[in-house]
């Protein structure tokens, strides 16, 4: 499916789009009632393109529908008998959203995250220890190892010493998990006096957060372990993985074909737009394959750039690097800024720096007062700390247009998370 023509590639999502609106329009009472309200017709849709007319999914209708239809929401389109597993995520109310998944919708998300691990270079001869929460398990990760024919180790969050444990005992040597937890592990084994290297690691496949496509973090693992790093990305109300990098890394390849429909928006006005190198936008996804819960036009708030469109590997389509989300934007003097972004920009220093940043905010975001407080860890040998200060400053100013300013404070000054990493302080809720 990955190595499609474009010809092909749009056959597949237009045969496997109009069964689903099909599906919708007879199942849904929620998209019923919203594009009823919209005047639309199920005749409208003959096209991909068509796919415009339809209006955007938005989070807090989701919200809303678990509110007024419980458990799963006016969006499901089966009765709870139906569904076989059911897991949960917290949005910013901290009221939980609910997503279903029956028989088919297990088997579809299992084959999407066996195509982005094989992207990612896990092969049958990798033992795998598994140190991420619920979700991912009941994402079809643990499944699309045990079906690739790897061996599956489930360690769970806050186990570090059980993984580590298992990579010694039983030779485990591939690792699943947030990009902070390869980071979290190398700080973890230097105060146990361990070195990385020695626990015999060779493939980091890593998402959850913007991140592993960074060069200078991406190098300080592969440095540290002697191991390849590899990026992956999903959506939790959309399918678990989707989008993965092959050998070359040089952006994430899409690999959810047959079962969901991306597109890229600009942020702003909406509009569709074409897809070439450099293109920078927001992800939206349609459910072009699921039973319980499809979801039409979803807007991800997840916000990309385009690195490629071909490549070595044969995979067609076209390649992206997460750069944040639209909701963890920043906007410093009318200009937007993605706390991910900066960590990039002030990355290209290391060794000066370690890496480490975290934004302090003194009132609530998205805007921001200039100059942004920014702590930055300097590295063991740094020079002159006010001229590398000033190097920080002028860095940002010229590559992300904002005035900021920096602290620097000690190597190890700043938290490491074993989970996902943090890099704004709201200061103002202290």
């Amino acid at each position: 499916m990955e190595t499609l023509s474009s010809e092909e590639y749009f056959k597949v999502q237009k045969r496997a789009l109009l069964r689903e609106l099909n599906y919708v329009w007879q199942k849904s009472r929620f998209y019923q009632e919203k594009f009823g309200r919209e005047g639309i017709e199920l005749g409208d849709i003959k096209e991909i393109d068509d796919l415009e007319k339809l209006p955007f999914t938005e989070k807090h209708e989701i919200r809303e529908s678990l509110n007024v239809a419980p458990p799963l929401g006016k969006h499901a389109s089966v009765d709870i008998g139906n569904v076989i597993r059911v897991y949960s995520t917290s949005g910013t109310t901290g009221n939980p959203t609910y997503i279903g998944l029956t028989f088919h919708d297990r088997d579809v998300w299992r084959e999407t995250a066996m195509r982005a691990m094989w992207a990612c270079g896990m092969r049958p001869r990798h033992i795998v220890p598994l140190p991420i929460g619920t979700f991912f398990i009941a994402a079809s990760y643990g499944e699309a190892i045990e079906n690739l024919g790897s061996t599956l180790i489930p360690v769970g969050v806050g186990a570090t010493d059980r993984l580590i444990g298992a990579v010694k005992n039983l030779g485990a040597n591939f690792i699943l998990s947030t990009t902070s937890f390869p980071l979290y592990l190398i700080t973890y084994c230097q105060k146990k006096g361990i070195d990385p290297k020695t626990l015999g690691v060779r493939g980091f496949m890593v998402g959850g957060e913007p991140g592993g496509g960074i060069p200078h973090i991406r190098q300080k693992i592969e440095d540290a372990y002697g191991a390849n790093v590899q990026e992956c990305m999903g959506n939790g109300d959309m399918l678990g993985l989707m989008w993965a990098e092959c050998e070359y890394k040089n952006g994430m390849h899409f690999v959810g074909q047959g079962a969901c429909h991306p597109e890229i928006i600009d942020p702003t006005t909406g509009d569709v737009l074409e897809v070439k190198e450099g293109l920078k936008g927001e992800l939206v996804y349609t459910s072009i394959d699921r039973e319980c819960q499809p979801l039409i036009r979803f807007r991800t708030r997840d916000h990309v750039v385009v690195t490629q469109t071909t490549c070595e590997c044969g995979r067609t389509g076209y390649c992206i690097k997460c750069i944040g989300r639209t909701d963890d934007m920043l906007i410093v003097s009318g200009v937007n800024v993605y706390p991910s972004a900066i960590r990039d920009v002030v990355g290209t220093l290391v060794p000066k720096v370690t890496g480490e940043i975290l934004i302090q905010l003194v009132e609530p975001p998205p805007s921001v007062q200039p100059p942004m407080k920014i702590k930055v860890e300097h590295g063991q040998d740094p020079g002159d700390l006010r001229s590398l200060k000033n190097e920080i400053g002028k860095l940002l100013r010229e590559k992300l247009i904002f005035n900021s300013d920096v602290e620097l404070v000690p190597p190890g000054t700043l938290p490491k998370y074993e989970y996902k990493a943090k890099l704004v302080d709201k200061d103002y809720e202290t």
